[in-house]
């Protein structure tokens, strides 16, 4: 399947909600995150700030399977189990924040991803004849993005605030179809004008993540 940018909704966070104390995480297939009383909803956005399970610190997630006291993170490639956390860290603390993705990302003429290339080290051996590399992490990643300059859109005022705050935010793009991509950064607008002779008048602005991008479809 062929994706295009063409129809598209960006989504800036526009409110998120207090933490939520996670007691505990399983590392089974899938994981099961406790939180007592937690009040989420399936289909819900949340952060995750964990401590000890890396693998979902400081990442957005879908909720799927809740119940009263435990809940899932959705699962990408099947879209309605919960994630497989065997294999992650071992979760020792850590919070869950409801995100609200309530301000359109509206006049975004183009967004340019940076970043995420696979970080190897040698690991060869005296003993081995051949060089061997081993992947131990991806560089850090972002978005540039450019936008028709409107410093009264509710996005905007946004982000220039997260900017001059030094805050960060989460963001949202949705395809046609339903698929999309969460991430949660720091952002930067300064809200300067430009453009080129007798085009639109643009403006930048930029996201650098502070953790993975998380994909997922309906």
């Amino acid at each position: 399947m062929a994706f295009t940018n063409s129809g598209l909704v960006l989504a800036l966070q526009s409110a998120i909600a207090a933490a939520i104390t996670v007691t505990g995480v399983t590392n089974d297939a899938p994981g099961i995150h406790t939180a007592t009383a937690h009040g989420l909803s399936d289909g819900a956005f949340v952060l995750a700030e964990y401590q000890g399970m890396v693998e979902a610190n400081m990442r957005i997630f879908e909720i799927v399977n809740k119940d009263v006291n435990t809940f899932q993170f959705k699962d990408t490639t099947t879209g309605s189990n919960g994630i497989d956390t065997t294999d992650w860290g071992v979760f020792s603390t850590g919070t869950v924040k409801l995100i609200t993705f309530g301000t359109t990302l509206s006049g975004v003429t183009g967004f340019t991803p940076s970043g995420g290339e696979i970080k190897k080290v040698d690991s060869t051996e005296v003993s081995d004849l051949v060089d061997k590399e081993t992947v131990v992490g991806a560089t850090a990643m972002s978005y540039n993005m450019t936008m028709k300059w409107d410093p009264s859109a509710a996005a905007q005022i946004a982000m220039r605030e997260a900017f001059e705050q030094r805050e960060a935010r989460a963001f949202k793009i949705k395809w046609p179809g339903g698929q999309y991509a969460v991430f949660y950064g720091t952002v930067g607008y300064s809200g300067m004008p430009g453009g080129d002779n007798q085009g639109l008048t643009t403006t930048q602005a930029a996201v650098s993540m502070e953790g993975a991008p998380t994909y997922g479809k309906p």
